[in-house]
């Protein structure tokens, strides 16, 4: 990711993703995506025209990211905060990607009707819960960014269940989280999805991985899988070849046999 001037309000940051190729627009004083926002769109491989989710779409980093690589398909974002819904369209329209992008305001913990989307409707759901428990982090002052970045009891369970409800038979879910949190992330989508595949993320060689992306798949029985992992920097602090192709150019991650 790339930073750029802020707008003339000073409200707005305009950053570049994926080498420049998309240009959006992000609250300075709220929630941000980054490195994790393009790694999960990295995760999602659908079919051809294939129709995918993303829960927790913010300003709209990862979905758009998605769509600049896939250009036969399209996205539908879901997000909380009605003003980043409007901003994340305005994103789309402004990198020429609102005719196969949506953006829409639900809210994920609640009951599933209230979305008016029609169940088992994407082939993947891809999404970023907040990532952190109450009281584990210093107090947010931001009311949107606290919410994205700490939840409560059950949020996990909630928006495995809301990706499970969305995605068709057979389809993928892929979620991005803290790897210090794998246990409980394996925990909640091991009740609704086989053949889990992680992937560790890790900054450097011989350092731990700060973050993991599980993929899984709705009605397979396949066992949890262990990826080779995704080095960002070599020990000299140059992004690896991987890291370039996917943070960078857009490549797809690889999951293995499951779809990646």
């Amino acid at each position: 990711m790339q930073g750029g001037d802020d707008d003339n309000a000073g409200a707005y940051s305009h950053d570049g993703f994926l080498g420049g190729k998309l240009r959006l627009r992000q609250p300075r004083d709220g929630f941000r995506s980054g490195h994790d926002a393009v790694l999960l769109a990295a995760s999602a491989d659908p079919p051809q025209n294939g129709h995918v989710a993303e829960l927790g779409s913010g300003a709209g980093v990862a979905s758009l990211c998605f769509l600049a690589r896939r250009h036969d398909a399209h996205i539908t974002g879901i997000e909380f905060d009605s003003e980043l819904v409007a901003l994340a369209q305005a994103n789309a329209a402004a990198n020429g990607l609102d005719e196969r992008a949506h953006f829409r305001q639900g809210d994920i913990a609640g009951a599933f009707g209230d979305l008016h989307i029609v169940a088992n409707s994407f082939d993947e759901v891809i999404a970023n819960p907040p990532f952190h428990d109450v009281g584990s982090v210093p107090e947010i002052d931001n009311a949107g960014k606290a919410r994205a970045y700490i939840g409560a009891a059950g949020t996990l369970d909630n928006w495995v269940k809301c990706a499970c409800a969305l995605t068709r038979a057979g389809g993928f879910i892929s979620f991005v989280h803290r790897a210090d949190a794998l246990d409980r992330l394996l925990t909640v989508m091991h009740k609704r999805l086989g053949d889990l595949r992680v992937l560790p993320i890790m900054p450097k060689p011989h350092q731990a991985a700060t973050r993991v992306i599980v993929r899984g798949k709705r009605d397979a029985r396949a066992p949890v899988t262990l990826l080779p992992p995704l080095i960002l920097q070599d020990e000299n602090a140059q992004p690896s070849d991987m890291a370039e192709a996917v943070l960078r150019h857009g490549a797809a991650l690889a999951f293995g046999k499951n779809g990646g």
